[in-house]
């Protein structure tokens, strides 16, 4: 019996970025071609042509495919007309359900040229989604590489930057914008938040970095939307570490090959390379940008919009908690005005002597013991630099500086002995095969050869871990001995000082001694902590000494 179905033929056509490195052969004008003249010959009906370009065979999501399937559920067209079954898709389960549950239960037939649809499709499918996840698999490896090599991968060059000429990969300064990513850094530790930061920016007049990239592309912001400054974007650039001329790739991924969603990834899987291009910010000026964020500090403000530089900085040597600033007014009988700040510990404002005790220091006195603390350190850097760092480099960790030269020698010492255990696992492995050594020789020296190999891969980390130490060490020593010594005439704190030195102040409840009120202050500095030591161990007066002598000899 004559088939007498009329063919409303639907025809579906797709094309990957990667199908078109292939060549013709699955070009979308070739696989329309291909199509329409089948139909042709046959004496179908074409309804219309679905087209997909640029979209990957394990996206189902695809706009042509979405309105065939909703054509064929409207029953426009009762035949889908292919190329071959990967154009449908390269997840088997994806294409098995459509061709053989949802195009059934619709009335439609599904034709392959170059494939019958039989129950070898299913393998076919199988062997396409294959090919999806080695391509996949091969893709992320280039990106890891790329990734692994410094090279910047973004689309868009982050404001402040722009694309080497020479190579995509790597950033340059942008001469217009890097001052400007310079001076938010600047005003964030002069103490404004992100939201008046932004609010300068643009009382300045400065364009924002999205109507900027437009600028360059010689187009006006399509978006609908205010085109200024605002704190999220301040954000974001005050914690980028590409302004400290790092790299930090695979924050992101796909869930799998067959999904596109991306995801964020734990920071452990991050890829980081620094000094992959030339810095806009210094790194101790992004350092104490993140410290002032990682402080979750709103400052309270006084009623004339100020606040206290020290807010933030103060904790209670009992209870550890935070200090609260204080300020009392009054109007004197003589008219003038009293104005008084303090810092109290944050758990007795709340709870009284229940819960701690008032540590309260008046914020004058405070600055005065700051200022005197800041000022001695520094005179006794600025005296002796290289006795003092050795001095920090030793309270640190028991070992010294001079110690890194013997765990050098026993490390290059361990690892020559690493290659030539491998060289001898390898040769006896070698003679074992050619019957030059005995089984039970051979089990007895790999035995020892592999129990050796381990005792001696622990060494090198062992030893690597405390060079790593000593080279920290010695690292945050002379950066806390540079940074200070500039200080040696001090004579009044700011909020960027503050910052640079100091990671926290903690206060004593204060003692009566020989009827005056003593009130120990405590400076824990960046880097290298407190340094009370120093004076206890003479370090102080030695060096106060030498001014001293050699202000007389001058």
């Amino acid at each position: 019996m004559a088939n007498t179905k009329e063919h409303k033929v639907g025809e579906y056509v797709r094309l990957s970025k990667e199908d078109s490195r292939a060549g013709e052969s699955v070009s979308i004008e070739n696989q329309k071609l291909l199509l329409t003249k089948h139909i042709k010959e046959m004496g179908w009906e074409l309804v219309d042509v679905y087209v997909d370009d640029g979209f990957s065979g394990t996206n189902q999501n695809r706009p042509a495919l979405q309105r065939l399937l909703q054509d064929v559920k409207d029953k426009r067209i009762n035949t889908v007309l292919i190329k071959d079954l990967s154009r449908l898709g390269r997840n088997y389960l994806e294409v098995g359900n459509f061709a053989e549950v949802f195009l059934p239960e619709h009335g439609c037939e599904l034709i392959s040229l170059n494939e019958k649809y039989d129950e070898m499709a299913v393998f076919r499918n199988w062997f396409n989604e294959q090919h999806s996840r080695s391509t996949s698999t091969k893709v992320k490896a280039v990106k890891r590489m790329c990734a692994q090599d410094g090279k910047y991968m973004g689309a868009y060059a982050p404001y402040g930057y722009k694309k080497s000429a020479d190579n995509k990969h790597q950033l340059v300064p942008d001469e217009v914008t890097a001052p400007v990513v310079r001076r938010i850094f600047e005003l964030r530790l002069s103490g404004l938040g992100y939201v008046a930061i932004a609010r300068r920016l643009n009382e300045e007049n400065i364009t924002s970095p999205r109507d900027y990239f437009y600028q360059l592309q010689d187009a006006s912001n399509p978006r609908r939307e205010f085109h200024g400054w605002n704190s999220v974007s301040i954000n974001g650039m005050l914690h980028n570490e590409v302004y400290i001329g790092n790299v930090v790739s695979s924050k992101y991924g796909s869930e799998s090959y067959k999904s596109h969603r991306l995801i964020s990834k734990p920071r452990e899987e991050w890829i980081r390379v620094e000094a992959a291009h030339e810095p806009l910010v210094e790194r101790d000026m992004w350092d104490r940008v993140q410290r002032l964020s990682e402080m979750h500090l709103k400052k309270r403000r006084r009623k004339d919009g100020s606040s206290s530089i020290f807010t933030g900085l103060m904790v209670c040597a009992d209870c550890g908690m935070k200090m609260r600033c204080s300020t009392q007014k009054r109007t004197r009988k003589n008219g003038n005005l009293w104005v008084h700040t303090n810092f109290m510990c944050a758990t007795y404002s709340k709870s009284g002597h229940v819960g701690c005790k008032p540590h309260i220091i008046a914020e004058d006195t405070l600055h005065e013991l700051v200022v005197e603390q800041i000022r001695e350190h520094a005179k006794m850097v600025q005296c002796d630099e290289a006795r003092i760092v050795q001095s920090l480099i030793a309270q640190q960790t028991d070992e010294t500086a001079a110690s890194r030269k013997s765990f050098d020698a026993e490390l290059k010492s361990c690892n020559k002995r690493l290659a030539m255990l491998d060289k001898l696992i390898e040769k006896l492995y070698e003679d074992r095969v050619t019957g030059a050594v005995p089984e039970s020789v051979f089990k007895s020296l790999i035995q020892k050869y592999e129990q050796e190999r381990i005792e001696r891969q622990g060494a090198v980390k062992g030893l690597e871990k405390r060079i790593a130490g000593i080279r920290q060490n010695t690292d945050n020593a002379s950066k806390w001995a540079k940074m200070i010594k500039q200080f040696t005439k001090l004579e009044t704190l700011d909020a960027e000082t503050l910052l640079m030195l100091i990671e926290k102040i903690i206060v004593s409840e204060p003692q009566i001694i020989d009827g005056e009120r003593v009130c120990e202050v405590k400076i824990i500095y960046n880097h290298v902590g407190s340094v009370d030591w120093l004076a206890e161990a003479g370090e102080t007066s030695d060096a106060l000494k030498t001014e001293a002598e050699h202000g007389k000899a001058v």
